[in-house]
């Protein structure tokens, strides 16, 4: 196992476990933090495919980079939008 998928998996362990106890100390507070998070990243996401289309390229919506751009906001999808052109080009 490569040391940049330990840290990758470190850092997985550490959020999920932070989203775990948020939510088991006010499990209403959470539950409408992480909705309203995944709304704003359908609208981020929404908005960034529209200047896209524009410019000529697509990105795709699926629930994964949804949650990107909803936990990450404006820089998950800056990071999704250069991750997509990166793979393409």
């Amino acid at each position: 196992m490569h040391v940049s998928s330990v840290w990758l998996w470190c850092g997985a362990v550490v959020l999920s476990a932070l989203v775990v106890s948020q939510f088991f100390q006010k499990p209403s507070r959470a539950l409408l933090w992480m909705v309203r998070s995944i709304v704003l990243g359908c609208l981020l996401m929404v908005a960034a495919d529209a200047v896209g289309n524009v410019l000529g390229f697509h990105l795709p919506l699926n629930p994964i980079t949804v949650l990107a751009a909803g936990f990450l906001g404006l820089p998950g999808v800056a990071a999704l939008l250069v991750l997509h052109l990166w793979v393409l080009a």
